[in-house]
Order: structure tokens, then C-alpha cells, then sequence
């Protein structure tokens, strides 16, 4: 999958990060958790491979966030930059060449999408400023065993009243990095419940090492011939006795998982779109491998780094905390 914005770096925007609206990183204000990580929290995470640390934006953020991703989502459907993760059109072929995998040529309602926006802090402040939030880049970085991060990127995701689900995966399949030294940060916009479709977690799962990237919608592996001959097939979690947790959250908290840890999430039953955005952070230092890995939302030129180099530039930024 290539999905992308074609903006670079808004111009004027420094590492700190702007708001026009309500701060993001307002401390101690309507149940917001500020605190580092504690020491069970961390094992929790090394155990399970996630965790549910808190609130991270208090009730005035997330409807001044719900607004902003609702602009957000209107001007990138009409530059053409709104993408349904659940489109087979969008993802290679079991090969990894250009085609549809699984369900190919299916339609596809889009009142039943899964939408996703990628990279928004290039292009807004305000979705900036929520990516720059120091908490969870401390947390990421006290859960890489890292004293620095940098963004690896941003989603905002909408996932429509739909039945369909999003099929077990992993993250680091799809990123052009050389070590899964990466967590993703999933905050919720809405409150997010089993029913209407709150992300579901195989916990030690990322024990278990890298596997194939699959199509969302299908579940469908790709990339065989371009991986090593060890990484497999995500599995069914039944089957290898791993137990599986709901992941539900109120609007304002976040989960954190690791980039090796399998998770899926079920239909949206209700008659509302389940909202979150999303910070994926990786540790300074990760090697860049891009295309040779995987092909990414950017080219080596356009990041402007060169298999093997440490990850850095202007599109990965480094997070204060």
C-alpha cells in the first residue's frame, strides 16, 4: 500500500510544535496523565506486548481534535488523499507486485469504509501539536529502551458502521525499517467498545518475531518471495493458545503496542464511525532500509536517506519530552 500526502514539511514549523486550538500537552487537566510509565507498566508491556497507560487529552481536546480531523478528512477527500484501508485496489498482489490481493475487483460501499489520512502534521498545526505530545513520547521512549524518538509517522482513522473486520496483523511488516524498534501510540476519539469495533490484541504475540504483511480486508500474506524464509504467516491466535483482550477505551486514552505485536479489530455495529489518531514512534538510530524492505508512503530520495543510514531528516522529526 501507497498512501500518502504529497506535501512536505509545512514551512514555519519548528520541533515544539503550535496549536490554535486547546494544548495538547496540558498538564494534570481533566484527568490528564502526565506521569511516566511505572515499572509494572513496563513489564505489562514486555509480557502482553501493549498497554493501556490513560487519558492523554482531556474533553475539550477531543472535541476541538474531533474538528479538526473532520477538516482534515474533507480537504484530503477532495485533493484525492482519503484512503480506505479495507480497498483491495490499494495493496499488492500475493507477490508483491501491482494488483489486488484476495478479494480483487470486489465493490466496495464507501458509507462502509475504514478511512485513513497519513502524515497530517506536515500539513496542520493543530493535528501537529497533538502528534508533539511529550507524554506518550516519553512513554515510547521508556518502552524502546531509548532516550530519543522520532515520529515515524501519523493516521488519523475512521472506521465506519460496517461488517467488516480488519484481519491480524502486524506493523513492522509494512515499515521500511531494519529493526522493529517501534510502538505505535492509538488514541481514541470516540469511546471505543467491542461493538463498535475496538481493536482486539493476541498478547505475546510479538514473541513470536516478524511475519508476512497481509491485505487488511482479506488477511491475504504478501511479499513471500522478498522475505526471509522464517517469517511466516500471522496465525490465528485460537490455535497457538494466545490470549486475546478487547481493547477498549474511552475518548482521550491511548494505547501503546509494539510493532511485532499481532492485533485485528472487529465490524463497527453501531450507527457511528469509531474515530482515533494515531502516533507511531520509533527509536533513534533504527536503521532506514526503504524500498529494499518495503515499499513506503516516501522514496529513499524524497526522505532523502540512503539504505542503511540511521533514520532521521525532516519527515522523521525527533520528539521533545
Amino acid at each position: 500500500m501507497r498512501a500518502r500526502s504529497d506535501a512536505g514539511p509545512a514551512e514555519g514549523l519548528d520541533a515544539t510544535g503550535g496549536s490554535t486550538g486547546p494544548d495538547p500537552a496540558t498538564n494534570g487537566s481533566g484527568g490528564v496523565r502526565t506521569s511516566p510509565l511505572t515499572v509494572e507498566e513496563i513489564t505489562t508491556f514486555y509480557e502482553k506486548g501493549y498497554i493501556r497507560p490513560g487519558k492523554v487529552f482531556n474533553d475539550e481536546q477531543i472535541e476541538f481534535l474531533r474538528a479538526v480531523v473532520q477538516r482534515l478528512t474533507r480537504s484530503e477527500d477532495e485533493a484525492g488523499r482519503r484512503y480506505d484501508l479495507l480497498d483491495p485496489a490499494l495493496w499488492p498482489d500475493e507477490e508483491g507486485g501491482n494488483g489486488e490481493a484476495g478479494d480483487a475487483g470486489a465493490a466496495r460501499d464507501p458509507a462502509q469504509s475504514f478511512d485513513f489520512l497519513f502524515n497530517m502534521w506536515l500539513i496542520d498545526d493543530d493535528f501537529r501539536a497533538a502528534v508533539f505530545n511529550p507524554t506518550t513520547a516519553r512513554w515510547a521512549a521508556q518502552l524502546l529502551g531509548t532516550t530519543s524518538v522520532r515520529l515515524l509517522e501519523d493516521n488519523a482513522l475512521n472506521k465506519s458502521p460496517s461488517p467488516h473486520d480488519l484481519r491480524w496483523h502486524q506493523d513492522y511488516s509494512y515499515w521500511p525499517l531494519a529493526q522493529p524498534n517501534a510502538v505505535t501510540a492509538w488514541v481514541a476519539l470516540d469511546d471505543t467498545t467491542q461493538h463498535n469495533g475496538a481493536m482486539l490484541m493476541a498478547c505475546g504475540s510479538q514473541h513470536l518475531g516478524e511475519r508476512l504483511p497481509v491485505v487488511f480486508g482479506t488477511g491475504t500474506p504478501y511479499l513471500r518471495e522478498s522475505r526471509p524464509s522464517s517469517v511466516t504467516e500471522v496465525g490465528d491466535p485460537a490455535e497457538l493458545d494466545l490470549p486475546v483482550e478487547v481493547v477498549e477505551l474511552a475518548a482521550g486514552e491511548v494505547s501503546m503496542h509494539s510493532s511485532l505485536t499481532w492485533h485485528a479489530s472487529g465490524p463497527n455495529l453501531s450507527e457511528r464511525g469509531r474515530r482515533a489518531i494515531v502516533m507511531r514512534y520509533v527509536s533513534d538510530g533504527t536503521i532506514w532500509l526503504g524500498a529494499q524492505r518495503y515499499e513506503y508512503n516516501y522514496t529513499d530520495e524524497e526522505v532523502g536517506l540512503t539504505p542503511g543510514e540511521p533514520i532521521g531528516g525532516r519527515y522523521f522529526p525527533v520528539i521533545p519530552f
